[in-house]
């Protein structure tokens, strides 16, 4: 984080992450969460993976690499899309967005650059792509919540279509405007040089503040993101799973053409083979958050595992997801944590919980 960007966070009490650099939390998680649950919250979001491409053949390259339809988006649009492996496992989801003729912003999950530069390149015979890992030289502050377009209309900006994206000038510096948070297209972002990050930072943060919400940490933030039931790369999106199971069939094209892993996501689709889906869990109260991968057990017989579990600021009972095979999958389900003949039994839920 920026260094007067940092002073800014503190100085609003904030808890800094010394392996991020990112806030916590503002001293109030409970009151966080509840603004992103019932109005908005700024979140820095600058530890996603930001891939600035600029030659002329990453749109086609990425096309043949992953499950959406990337080709031709005109400047100001943009898609979500999966990298797959051979076997239609999730490498990385990313957001894709045409910023102008000869610029594609890829945005992936938190520390992802590397990972994906590294795998498109395996694939790069000919093609320039002018790939460059921009995630330290620029910051994205995240507007989440259901009033996060009103919130950036307070900050006198005009709001970006879902996945889209809008370059401007705002508190003196040139931003883009981005139709996602991140996580989903539900949200915004705005994206900044990491040196005008603070002055960007002061004047969402009112505009935020006038419609009911305030700042928030990633504490509250990912309890966030796991009651709405969105997946993160390193949790649910993972070599484990493949789009169907994570529910990104809205990034998944199935009449575009071949792309590596397109037979086995076509085959599960066609012949409704996909034997996994991403679901909620409910804990009694004061049981812990189960570990990531815990498996879950249903008639002494393994059905699933934990991919994200935490106990929300203000929240009784610690809430979780995870993959669970479908033919077990109904709500209400009771399954036990850990081992078949466990004390801890969690109680599934549709996903997104009930707020």
């Amino acid at each position: 984080m920026e260094h007067d960007l940092r002073r800014l966070v503190l100085r609003s009490g904030a808890l800094i992450d010394g392996a991020t650099g990112l806030p916590v939390e503002f001293g109030q998680p409970d009151e966080e969460l509840r603004a992103a649950l019932s109005h908005c919250a700024l979140v820095d979001r600058s530890d996603l993976g930001r891939i600035v491409a600029t030659g002329p053949d990453v749109l086609d390259l990425l096309n043949r690499l992953s499950t959406g339809k990337v080709v031709g988006l005109p400047p100001g649009t943009g898609a979500q899309t999966v990298i797959t492996t051979a076997k239609g496992r999730i490498v990385e989801r990313l957001f894709v967005h045409v910023l102008g003729p000869r610029e594609v912003l890829l945005v992936g999950g938190p520390r992802s650059a590397e990972r994906v530069i590294e795998h498109l390149r395996r694939f790069t015979f000919r093609e320039d792509t002018g790939l460059v890992d921009r995630t330290e030289a620029l910051c994205q502050l995240a507007l989440l919540g259901p009033a996060a377009r009103e919130a950036l209309a307070a900050a006198g900006l005009a709001v970006p279509a879902a996945g889209g994206s809008l370059r401007v000038e705002f508190e003196g510096q040139p931003v883009h405007l981005l139709g996602e948070d991140g996580w989903s297209a539900d949200g915004l972002s705005i994206v900044v040089e990491r040196a005008g990050a603070g002055a960007v930072w002061r004047a969402l943060n009112l505009a935020v503040g006038s419609v009911g919400g305030r700042a928030a940490g990633s504490r509250a933030a990912s309890a966030w993101r796991v009651l709405r039931g969105l997946p993160e790369t390193g949790h649910e999106l993972t070599e484990d799973a493949n789009p169907l199971e994570a529910g990104l069939r809205a990034a998944v094209s199935f009449d575009k053409g071949c792309y590596v892993g397109q037979e086995v996501v076509a085959r599960l689709n066609t012949y409704d083979k996909v034997a996994r889906e991403l679901c909620g869990f409910v804990l009694p109260p004061g049981a812990p958050a189960p570990a990531f991968g815990s498996l879950l057990f249903f008639q002494d017989a393994e059905v699933g595992r934990i991919t994200s579990a935490l106990v929300p600021p203000g929240f009784p009972s610690a809430v979780a997801l995870g993959y669970l095979k479908r033919r077990v999958a109904e709500p209400g389900l009771e399954v036990a944590v850990g081992r078949p003949d466990g004390d801890v039994r969690a109680r599934m839920t549709v996903l997104p919980f009930n707020d």
